[in-house]
């Protein structure tokens, strides 16, 4: 039981240090809510091993309701692992590490959001601080311009005072804002 313990923390620690790679690697894959399921699935393969094992020695107050209808909703979870495994992944690798990225994500989801809301500390990194663009940008000649509309790798921004509209690429802002242009 003290070797569980140990194992979820360390995999919680892990989990939040390895959170944003892991979550942008297999973001095809299986998202936070999939993770969870998966995450489900694993605990509840472990608990119901303990508490078969405690029924057959006597050890254990549990009925047997409780070991099936938690053995059903362990088989349903890891029933969605194998089929996440079959039709999303791949390659074998990706198969045979599916789960242990999917506990991690979980595992590292749970403390991310006790760090945020504890420490303040944001929940990801990703894209929203860097290569996201501004909702409002002005050109050399003060003239604000703000977001139209945007689409992957481009936005179109619009004047209200020139009725000019400009597009933007993600690679025309990775180094800064052209020449003149500051974000507002």
């Amino acid at each position: 039981m003290l070797i569980l313990i140990i194992a979820a923390i360390a995999f919680m620690f892990l989990g939040f240090f390895a959170y944003n790679s892991l979550r942008r690697k297999y973001a095809g894959t299986i998202g936070v809510g999939g993770s969870y399921i998966i995450l489900l699935g694993v605990m509840l393969l472990f608990s119901s091993i303990g508490q078969i094992i405690g029924a057959i020695s006597g050890e254990s107050n549990v009925s047997a309701l409780e070991i099936v209808l938690g053995v059903v909703v362990m088989l349903l979870c890891l029933g969605y692992m194998v089929f996440v495994m079959l039709t999303r992944c791949e390659t074998v690798a990706q198969r045979i590490l599916l789960p242990f990225a999917a506990c991690l994500i979980g595992f590292g989801f749970i403390w991310r959001l006790l760090a945020s809301i504890v420490a303040h500390v944001p929940m990801e990194s990703g894209e929203h601080a860097e290569g996201a663009f501004p909702a409002i940008l002005y050109d050399p000649s003060e003239n604000q311009f703000r977001l139209l509309n945007e689409g992957g790798d481009n936005a179109t921004y619009y004047c209200d005072k020139t009725g000019q509209q400009i597009l933007f690429y993600k690679s025309d802002l990775a180094d800064g804002l052209p020449n003149g242009w500051r974000r507002g």
